[in-house]
């Protein structure tokens, strides 16, 4: 079945049974909450391995656990004051107002003491009767909180970079994330913090602007958006650095010059409307910076030293959400997604790579095919050069529509990171050099993604039995133990494997793969399918016993008396019918509104238990990925009469 099918259907589940994640939500950042809130008390009183257990007594024990490490623990707290030449940085935008009048709620949440985001991801059982939210936390070197300016992003960015190629260096700024999530905005953003102190510190500075994009011939080319699109290229230099020859370099000696260049450059990108973004960028946009040496005369614009270099990344996009796009539009997605892949693709193979030299320094590594697109030919150096200094920037939606995109953002992004082969990786207390051994802090400290392999079927298993079981147990023995040595009887989860043949699955097939999260919970929503079926008895009245039955009866205006016994239930009520419950009302007026008011409660009982069996059968069908449960339902048409 093709993947967008599950994407599809994955979408309309978190939209359908919104109530039940943001709860799942909810319940989290609760556990976070009340683990700062308590953490200083419970340290004090308790042992160190028991100031959790409140926690878990009051939340899910694996959202408890993760939400004290991400709020008490802390591991990652010291990855914002490493001076690594290769961060990841991470912003979430706010919801927008559409997104809040069509009911969206954030599934992204922001951890700044710990620099980490916790992505919700609501999903369906493929039993087709559970629904479960897991929680994935990514650790990354700083995150942005909501309150955070463009001015705090060129601060913590964008200006070490800057001074950095001030100085001489090469320093590159990547914008990466997913159409619609303010890559552009933040960039422009932090441009215009950038052109006000630039010139604080140098007299002038060399401009260069052009785009990657797809010709109509099928072929990925470089247009300098200074020169009104004109072709150049890029070629690798002498210095192994790839550079563009034939593009326009703009001298600007204040910052009024250098906003009115940008301004013109960004005029000529490409862009479109699509279907998530009225102005959509269809295409990466590279902004080039030269800094002059200190001896540079500035009439000579083209020896400059120091190099900083901006992209800001086009968005990949999914095949549903190109529906509308024109064949052009079409083509140059095409480009913008295997450029995109090519990257993604570089970072994997560096990690790999690493990853096999730390176990055998005689291991063969795999060939990194960075001249696969223009891109990934441009941003070598960034992955290469030991003293090249980058920043990724991943920008991120809170949508619940669109969390395999801040998944795949956020995966990425760290193997970006990790695959560098000079950056120091998790290392065991036997890993020694020279007689000491490596220590690491911060981001390195952390033992997830990039850092480990992990049996998927095995973590699956863990939670089969919870997954399958509903809390449903049944008691092993005999009636007598049962009933007069109920505390000491065993329980046993009730699963039929004839219905559940994934539990067959040998573990010699299974295939152990790289972590895709730093820390994860599964959150089963059993709580919320209790208050579901407790919701569709409501009106039941054979359920109601004596004092539902008087709070009911005491909340109707009748005018005359009901002598309705104070013991008697729902059930008993039912059975009098409407000569027993005239005999036992003062006038008849009074019995006929009663029975209309039992009548009410008994078809809006009807409505209720058929709404939870709807929603049953939607679970169960989007659980199986069947796209038609996911269509919006549409009134069926009048047939007009002959």
């Amino acid at each position: 079945m093709p993947n967008n099918h599950k994407l599809v259907c994955a979408r309309a589940v978190r939209q359908e049974f919104a109530g039940a994640f943001k709860q799942a939500i909810d319940d989290y950042r609760g556990a976070r909450l009340s683990a700062a809130t308590w953490a200083k008390s419970l340290q004090a009183k308790l042992p160190d391995t028991l100031p959790t257990v409140p926690l878990k007594f009051l939340y899910h024990e694996e959202v408890a656990q993760l939400a004290w490490d991400g709020a008490v623990t802390l591991d990652n707290a010291e990855a914002r004051k490493q001076g690594n030449n290769f961060r990841v940085m991470a912003r979430t935008r706010p919801l927008q107002p559409q997104e809040v009048e069509d009911g969206r709620y954030e599934s992204v949440s922001s951890e700044g003491a710990n620099n980490s985001v916790v992505v919700h991801d609501g999903r369906v059982h493929r039993d087709g009767r559970t629904l479960f939210t897991v929680h994935s936390r990514f650790c990354v070197d700083q995150v942005f909180g909501r309150d955070d300016t463009n001015a705090v992003v060129f601060e913590d960015a964008a200006k070490p970079l800057l001074q950095s190629a001030v100085a001489g260096g090469r320093s590159t700024l990547i914008f990466f994330g997913q159409t619609g999530t303010g890559k552009t905005y933040t960039a422009r953003g932090v441009l215009d913090n950038m052109t006000h102190s630039l010139f604080e510190q140098v007299p002038w500075v060399s401009l260069s602007c052009y785009e990657l994009a797809g010709t109509r011939g099928g072929r990925e080319a470089v247009f300098d958006l200074l020169a009104e699109k004109a072709q150049v290229k890029i070629l690798t230099g002498e210095d192994g650095n790839a550079h563009v020859r034939g593009a326009r370099a703009v001298k600007c000696e204040n910052s009024e010059n250098l906003q009115e260049a940008i301004r013109t450059a960004f005029s000529w990108r490409s862009s479109e409307h699509t279907e998530r973004n009225e102005a959509s960028s269809r295409s990466h946009c590279v902004l080039e910076l030269q800094f002059p040496d200190s001896a540079t005369s500035p009439d000579d614009a083209s020896q400059g030293r120091g190099l900083l270099r901006i992209l800001d990344l086009a968005g990949s996009e999914r095949n549903f959400e190109t529906q509308l796009h024109t064949r052009s539009m079409a083509e140059r997605g095409g480009h913008i997604n295997y450029s995109l892949l090519m990257l993604k693709e570089c970072a994997r193979l560096m990690h790999k790579n690493r990853c096999r030299t730390e176990q055998d320094h005689a291991a063969k590594v795999a060939h990194v095919p960075f001249r696969s697109s223009r891109l990934t030919h441009l941003l070598k150096s960034s992955f290469t050069d030991v003293a090249h200094r980058t920043v990724v920037v991943a920008t991120l939606s809170p949508s619940p529509t669109d969390v395999e995109h801040s998944l795949n953002t956020l995966q990425h992004v760290g193997m970006m990171r990790s695959g560098r082969p000079w950056e120091s990786g998790t290392t065991n207390a036997s890993s020694q050099d020279d007689g000491l051994a490596k220590t690491s802090s911060g981001f390195e400290k952390v033992e997830g993604r990039g850092h480990a392999l992990h049996s998927k079927l095995q973590d699956a298993r863990k939670a089969q039995l919870s997954l399958h079981a509903f809390s449903m147990v049944t008691q092993v023995g005999g009636s007598l133990a049962k009933k007069y040595d109920a505390e000491n009887v065993k329980t046993e989860a009730f699963i039929d494997a004839r219905w559940h043949r994934e539990l067959n699955v040998k573990v010699e097939e299974d295939l152990w793969v790289l972590r895709e999260a730093d820390a994860e919970a599964i959150q089963v929503l059993t709580s919320w399918r209790e208050e579901q079926w407790a919701a569709s008895k409501v009106h039941d009245m054979a359920r109601w016993d004596a004092s539902t039955l008087q709070a009911f009866l005491g909340s109707l205006e009748l005018p005359g008396k009901a002598r309705i016994p104070s013991t008697m239930t729902g059930a008993q009520l039912r059975r009098l019918g409407r000569r027993g419950l005239r005999a036992l009302c003062s006038d008849e007026e009074t019995a006929q509104l009663l029975c209309e008011a039992l009548l009410g409660e008994e078809l809006a009982g009807k409505a209720a238990a058929a709404s939870h069996r709807d929603a049953n059968a939607k679970i169960t069908a989007l659980g199986q990925h069947k796209v038609y449960a996911a269509l919006p339902e549409t009134p069926q048409p009048l047939e007009m009469p002959a």
